[in-house]
């Protein structure tokens, strides 16, 4: 999808990357980041990046990255200058304690068998895994038991060699799971205990993005997340839609937002159109894509406020593909939020057959909309027995895309093929990657720049679009 603005001298880009789950350090994953996607990229002319204070910014951790403007050897042009920013919130879930982690799992291992049957390869496993270490673990307390009543010999010796074993195992397991997993307890389950760090995650991202769209100096923002960090995104999003969509202005004036114009209607009207087809082929997808171009463009073009610069949002080793299982009670309970628009979806859910509603002032886009100016890239690897590849990732298109729906009936299918939604999937090949557990390689490759070695890199630049 070509970009559709010529570039400002004065305008810059913005890239916000949500990190990850784990105990990150400030500016870490960043610093990364530009690492390999700016210094490295083979298309530019002595690409550069400067660490600056921070003027959004309410830590003194957190800086900027802003690059030179190289030329893009491919068309010989100066690149424009972009702000790379880290919304850093690790230490908002200092103190996960391991009754945290269990609690938790528990409550996904007594979830019926069936609410894993859309993750055959990977949860529906897992869980079976899970009881089999259970089953294990009673063994070896009746192992340990009746072990009192022999003196000798070589079940003695067989039993105490087995809880040996799996006290160490259980050690290690609970140090790994967590520092890397309890944030994900912590943050996608909406208990009592876990509502302070959910909401104090959400306001600073929120904030943050909105100090940056005060200053004036960008002309479009992209939002990265990672892992956990997408879950993370997608609440940020959605959040800042229906403030900048939906309600006043935080001004003196209390502006409301801007009505659409009567291109920005033709767009949408193209869009639901295309979106009624259900099925998208490729050159269809690449029109759809451009329109939410166009429309973010118009959107922008015919609003005096700047309420909304974020033209892509782009999900990078998602559990999201897992949503209707780790953030749902029921998957019934995850298609009523879908319905009911609390959960935006690509394409949004219609509203008398549009996306927008009209009053007295004229018409506007609904509060789940969001995916209407907004394009999702999705970026996952596949895994090859759990330890191989990504197993926390893969596609979002089944949970966040649709083909029908029926508010009356309370349904929502699927799409049957889901490499063809208003979603773009990319499958990167682990194995071009990292023969091993690539969760945290989506932006790391080898020295060479080989464009097999570094598709995941390749895939990233297309995706920010940032030239």
């Amino acid at each position: 999808m070509e970009r559709s603005t010529t570039p400002s001298k004065q305008k810059k880009q913005a890239v916000v990357l949500v990190h990850g789950m784990g105990e990150q350090r400030p500016m870490e994953s960043i610093r990364s980041f530009v690492s390999n996607i700016w210094k490295r990229d083979p298309d530019l002319k002595d690409p550069h990046f400067w660490n600056k204070p921070s003027s959004v910014s309410t830590s003194f951790e957190q800086r900027r990255i802003t690059t030179n403007t190289p030329l893009n050897k491919k068309s010989n042009t100066p690149t424009q200058r972009v702000d790379f920013y880290e919304y850093y919130w690790a230490h908002q879930t200092v103190g996960t304690k391991w009754e945290h982690f269990t609690g938790w799992l528990a409550a996904l291992m007594f979830r019926k068998p069936s609410s894993y049957k859309d993750h055959p390869k990977s949860l529906m496993r897992l869980y079976y895994l899970l009881w089999s270490l259970v089953v294990l673990g009673a063994i070896v307390v009746v192992a340990w038991w009746n072990e009192l009543s022999f003196e000798y010999g070589l079940f003695t010796l067989f039993s105490t060699a087995l809880s040996a074993i799996w006290v160490f195992l259980l050690g290690v397991a609970k140090k790994f799971f967590t520092d890397y997993f309890g944030d994900v307890a912590r943050y996608v389950e909406a208990k009592p205990i876990n509502i302070k760090i959910r909401q104090e995650i959400r306001k600073g991202g929120v904030e943050l993005i909105e100090r940056i769209h005060q200053t004036g100096d960008y002309e479009r923002i992209v939002l990265v997340g990672h892992s956990l960090g997408s879950i993370v995104a997608y609440d940020l999003l959605t959040h800042l839609w229906a403030r900048a969509n939906k309600f006043k202005t935080g001004d003196a004036e209390g502006r409301l937002p801007t009505t659409l114009s009567k291109h920005a209607k033709s767009l949408l009207d193209q869009l639901t159109q295309k979106a009624k087809n259900q099925e998208f082929h490729e050159q269809s997808q690449r029109e759809y894509w451009q329109l939410q171009r166009d429309l973010f463009n118009e959107l922008k073009a015919n609003d005096p406020n700047n309420n909304w610069l974020i033209s892509d949002f782009i999900t990078v080793g998602s559990p999201l593909t897992y949503a209707d299982v780790l953030m749902f009670r029921t998957n019934q309970d995850f298609v009523k939020r879908k319905l009911d628009r609390e959960s935006p979806t690509s394409p949004p859910v219609t509203e008398k057959g549009n996306w927008y509603y009209s009053d007295d002032q004229g018409e506007y886009l609904h509060h789940g909309a969001v995916f209407a100016p907004v394009k999702w890239t999705n970026i996952y690897m596949p895994h090859e027995c759990f330890y191989k590849g990504d197993f926390i990732s893969g596609p979002v298109g089944r949970n966040f895309s649709y083909i029908h729906f029926d508010n009356d009936l309370g349904v929502m299918t699927a799409p049957t093929d889901i490499s063809r939604t208003p979603i773009e999937e990319i499958e990167l090949d682990y194995k071009n990657v990292k023969n091993g557990f690539t969760h945290t390689s989506y932006w790391t490759g080898s020295l060479e720049n080989t464009q097999q070695k570094n598709e995941n890199l390749a895939a990233l630049r297309k995706a920010l679009g940032l030239y």
